[in-house]
């Protein structure tokens, strides 16, 4: 297992056919490079795969890669490019989407479980679903929960993780209900969430601004309270910069430092520092 890792001046381990100093964000073997380029790593390295303005998260699905971006969009890559998710457009509740600074929302995470689930975050918007390859969207929580990533889990197709203002989100139906875990944490603001082995992991802070932030620690079932497994940080963690798979996991700060565990999360060493800030990382078999 090795950590791919995504910065604002690049890839940490730069390959050929990514640009070096632009911001990147990597989504597995998706890597968005500044907020428009979009490439995929096969067999010949990273290749350029399509193009659009405001690019913003990823994930793979049976139908082609799937894509979040500004202005709360989905597109789907085809044969024609990055095509618009047209059933996305009219989503119920869209007119209440909205950002605290006055901005355009923006597809903040997507996710697909192993039974073709699809999930969206909608910064702020909540948990859109869909059962249908993206033809109809189903809302799912009230968007004042305030979501910053949404996960499936991999093996499991009723088990969906999210990292909301208030805690975690746990569902066992699939993303169709939630329910709220955040017994253990010293403040509910997370960011970013992973389920490596038996565990979820969850980042935590006092508010946007990250202060006093760590990672913690509770059963895949989310049914023990958290336990902190990290030092104190100063800022967040932020959305994509957890990951886990097995009993690996890895987390990026905005201080240029990679964390790496091979036990589940339980235990961290420092495994990179002085990177730009870290945007994102994946782990990668």
């Amino acid at each position: 297992m090795r950590v791919r890792i995504a910065t604002a001046e690049g890839l940490a381990e730069p390959a050929a056919g990514v640009t070096g100093k632009v911001p990147v964000r990597v989504f597995g073997d998706a890597l968005i490079e500044g907020d428009r380029r979009l490439l995929w790593h096969g067999e010949a390295g990273w290749t350029f795969v399509g193009e659009t303005p405001g690019l913003r998260c990823a994930t793979d699905a049976p139908g082609g890669l799937i894509v979040g971006t500004a202005g709360a969009h989905l597109r789907q890559l085809g044969g024609d490019g990055l095509e618009l998710v047209e059933g996305f457009e009219g989503a119920t509740g869209r007119d209440g989407w909205y950002t605290p600074w006055g901005g355009p929302p923006e597809v903040r995470s997507v996710a697909c479980t192993v039974d073709n689930v699809l999930l969206a975050n909608v910064h702020v918007g909540g948990i859109l679903r869909s059962e249908d390859s993206g033809r109809t969207w189903t809302p799912t929580v009230d968007i004042e929960v305030d979501v910053h990533q949404v996960r499936s889990i991999w093996g499991r197709a009723d088990l969906v993780i999210a990292a909301a203002s208030i805690g975690l989100l746990v569902s066992t139906d699939a993303g169709r209900t939630w329910r709220i875990h955040a017994e253990g944490l010293h403040a509910t603001y997370c960011r970013a969430v992973a389920a490596p082995d038996e565990s979820i992991l969850i980042s935590a802070s006092e508010g946007p601004r990250g202060t006093q932030s760590a990672i913690y620690r509770t059963s895949i079932h989310a049914d023990e309270p958290f336990e902190r497994v990290t030092d104190w940080m100063s800022a967040n963690v932020d959305s994509h910069a957890l990951d886990g798979s097995g009993v690996h996991a890895a987390f990026g700060t905005a201080s240029g430092e990679v964390h790496e565990s091979t036990d589940g999360g339980t235990t961290w060493s420092r495994t990179h520092s002085g990177l730009a800030p870290v945007t994102s990382l994946s782990l990668i078999p």
